[in-house]
């Protein structure tokens, strides 16, 4: 439509050409701010409040990200729409050429901006992917989802900018990635560990604070990277070790356990009765089961066998508590149970060959 030729069939055709038109101009962008505005203040936080009722978390996150962007693409379109009423003659060609590139860049612009504050969408995808991811962890991989899921947004971005201002945007791709191979390359080790660890993060193997084994380290996982795994050992050494000898490697995750096992043998003498045998392993068996750290339906006490300085006796059951401070409280205890047993029972713990024949060259000299 011609706004001038509109006005000028009004009663405002006593004005000039030049007020009509920036009357018009002014109009229009009246219109615009005021839809603008109504976006804002009133439609976005309706779909937000929608979608929350609804229960469309991903949806609610992405209104509350494009309240601001949305509106201020309505305010460029009215720009757009604006600047050719405005009466400058000598400026049309520069004018057109500038609106028809914010036409096109604008809602680029626009999108990127919604989807770059849109972060908590990662948030979504870790709580849709594993609920037992602990909190340190959990707040590593979110900091990595977050730098790609923004490097990605950004590269699409500028990318489609590129395309629509006309710079050969293949050429330019096929440049970036030969530049990545190459630093790909160069960066191989870097790599692998930031992919082991990526692994390391999703399969979960252990967490922080898990007791574990990784071949010849042994200790509490302190904390864990994309790059290491940090491993405390029981002397307060700190092993940091490349994830990908941790993915590579066989992992034992000991917190993992529900109990932990209590087995030892007993070497009593040849000359132990058979009777004070049965009587202490009866005696024994009972103490065990009635123990309440201790679960009844493992306790085993057998005689197995016999070896070169005397009986074998084993002993088996399983410790109702994973924790090492309380199992070698445990142990402890029940070691020195069995200790008074086997002293009550009159029986006595059989010595090695070596310790025997020094006994008895001792108690030679002395008779001699």
């Amino acid at each position: 439509m011609n706004w001038t030729t509109f006005f000028v069939s009004t009663p405002l055709g006593f004005l000039s050409q030049t007020m009509l038109s920036i009357l018009a101009a002014a109009l229009v962008a009246l219109l615009f701010w005021l839809a603008s505005r109504f976006c804002k203040g009133w439609l976005m936080p309706k779909l937000c409040a929608m979608a929350e009722r609804l229960h469309l978390q991903a949806l609610g996150i992405l209104f509350r990200s494009f309240t601001k962007p949305i509106p201020i693409l309505i305010l460029v379109w009215g720009l757009c729409t604006v600047l050719p009423m405005l009466p400058l003659p000598s400026l049309q060609t520069q004018i057109a050429w500038l609106c028809h590139t914010l036409s096109h860049i604008a809602p680029l612009v626009c999108a990127g901006w919604g989807f770059w504050y849109a972060t908590d969408l990662c948030d979504l995808a870790l709580n849709n992917l594993s609920t037992h991811l602990d909190l340190k962890t959990n707040a590593t991989l979110r900091s990595v989802l977050v730098k790609t899921y923004r490097v990605l947004v950004g590269a699409f971005v500028i990318v489609a900018v590129l395309d629509v201002l006309g710079y050969p945007v293949t050429g330019l791709i096929t440049s970036l990635g030969l530049v990545g191979l190459t630093v790909s390359l160069a960066a191989k080790d870097t790599a692998s560990n930031l992919f082991s660890g990526l692994m390391l993060l999703l399969e979960r193997p252990f967490s922080i604070g898990d007791w574990i084994t990784v071949g010849d380290v042994d200790g509490e996982v302190e904390d864990l990277t994309f790059r290491s795994t940090k491993v405390r050992a029981l002397d307060n050494s700190l092993y940091v070790l490349p994830n990908t000898s941790v993915t590579s490697a066989v992992v034992n995750n000991g917190s993992t356990r529900t109990k932990r096992l209590y087995r030892f043998t007993l070497n009593l003498t040849f000359d132990s009765p058979r009777a004070k045998l049965e009587s202490m392993m009866s005696r024994l068996t009972e103490h065990l089961k009635a123990d309440p750290t201790l679960d009844p339906d493992s306790v085993l006490v057998r005689l197995t066998g016999f070896n070169d300085s005397g009986i074998s006796i084993l002993v088996n059951a399983y410790v109702l508590r994973k924790g090492l401070d309380e199992f070698l409280e445990i142990q402890n205890r029940l070691n020195l149970d069995i200790l008074d047993l086997v002293r009550e029972e009159g029986l006595h713990f059989a010595m090695t060959a070596s310790r025997v024949y020094l006994e008895s060259q001792e108690s030679e000299g002395k008779n001699a």
